[in-house]
């Protein structure tokens, strides 16, 4: 009899001590957007620019050996010209990341 009121006692108190922990929603902080001066454009724009470089120079690579066609080069390197100008478009800022809740697994 001791030792399930002892049981009960602790079940209840660590029930009690999860009740004052901030459910996971409210312990999202929400990211807030920040507003780059036209220099801060400009040197991200560069470094974005570098990287698109160095992509199309490794695909190129990639189909130098063979490990891609030029057809599924071409996709590529389209894609990512368009992901570069959405993001000049949207003023470099970083794209909110969406949660994966659509790959649940059954």
């Amino acid at each position: 009899m001791k030792k399930f009121l002892v049981i009960c006692l602790t079940a209840c108190s660590l029930f009690l001590v999860n009740l004052n922990q901030p459910s996971a929603e409210e312990t999202k902080a929400k990211p807030e957007s920040v507003q780059f001066t036209d220099a801060q454009k400009t040197e991200i724009a560069k470094i974005q620019k570098q990287i698109l470089a160095d992509k199309k120079k490794l695909i190129e690579k990639y189909v130098e050996f063979g490990a891609l066609s030029k057809e599924e080069a071409d996709k590529m390197l389209s894609h990512f010209e368009k992901h570069y100008k959405m993001m000049e478009e949207h003023n470099f800022q970083i794209p909110p990341h969406r949660p994966h809740t659509r790959h649940m697994h059954e």
